[in-house]
């Protein structure tokens, strides 16, 4: 059963049970989809470059020019062939951009979404007009690496495998794929990494996270509860005390490590008590 929750802009888009999808979860299953059609395109017609469904989708600085298929610049993304790492991929953009999208407000997260795919077509643009020989494009992992490193930005300290700091990994993961990239010669690949791995950390400028540091505890649950939704509490009955007890290890964990060291576990508790609160609101 699906509920129409919405209260505000860091709020859920609706619910699936007990489930929260914000727009970076819908934004996944969109990306899933694209990718089952893919499949059966690429099933049919053979690789999206020759493929005739597909190659009018992909994005080729040349066709636009030629025929002025200006929606090139933004379908490329919705093209996504079936593997691994397209999965991972997927997961990692709804997993971390849950979190960016609650702390930069919905809209601004999905500004910031519309503008990484823009920009990766105009770098791609750009280079082509400077002599650069580039295939056609397709694919929406580069923007989900760079909601991941959104993430990182936004919470550094947050702690991922056997304690390590979310900045180390991303600093890892960047500093492979670039050497990667460059024993292949994958130029342009490199240059769309960085490229937009640096649109995130300017718009997340833009938005107001000037320093890369974990916000403090009231900080993110400004955020995520505006002063109306904590003031309307006249009395706390035993089970509603209860209930912030039982959340107040989860938000000191967040004050140390940042909310992106929070298991799923915990994640879910306290949306359960989000929830409470916001029922006994409306109920008064």
């Amino acid at each position: 059963m699906i509920a129409n929750r919405n209260f505000g802009k860091n709020e859920p888009l609706t619910w699936v049970g007990r489930f929260p999808v914000y727009l970076a979860t819908a934004l996944a299953g969109v990306q899933i989809g694209a990718m089952i059609l893919t499949s059966v395109a690429m099933a049919v017609g053979g690789a999206p470059e020759g493929n005739a469904v597909l190659n009018p989708l992909l994005f080729s600085f040349p066709a636009v020019l030629s025929n002025g298929s200006l929606w090139r610049f933004f379908t490329f993304a919705f093209i996504i062939p079936p593997s691994l790492w397209t999965v991972l991929s997927i997961v990692m953009f709804a997993w971390f951009g849950r979190d960016v999208e609650t702390f930069l407000g919905r809209r601004s997260f999905a500004w910031l979404c519309g503008l990484l795919v823009l920009s990766i077509s105009i770098l791609l643009a750009g280079l082509t007009l400077v002599g650069f020989s580039i295939a056609p494009y397709y694919g929406s992992g580069a923007v989900s690496f760079a909601v991941f490193l959104a993430f990182v930005m936004i919470y550094p300290r947050a702690q991922f495998f056997f304690g390590i700091e979310a900045r180390w990994i991303a600093m890892a993961f960047l500093g492979i794929n670039s050497l990667t990239l460059m024993a292949a010669h994958g130029w342009v690949e490199l240059m769309l990494l960085w490229w937009t791995a640096g649109v995130a950390a300017l718009w997340l400028r833009f938005e107001g996270v000037s320093r890369l540091q974990t916000p403090r505890i009231k900080e993110v649950f400004r955020h995520r509860h505006s002063k109306k939704n904590l003031s309307v509490l006249p009395r706390e009955s035993k089970q509603e005390s209860g209930v912030l007890e039982s959340i107040d290890p989860i938000l000191e964990k967040i004050a140390r490590q940042g909310i992106g060291s929070l298991s799923q576990g915990e994640r879910d508790k306290l949306e359960r008590a989000r929830t409470a609160l916001l029922a006994k609101e409306r109920s008064n």
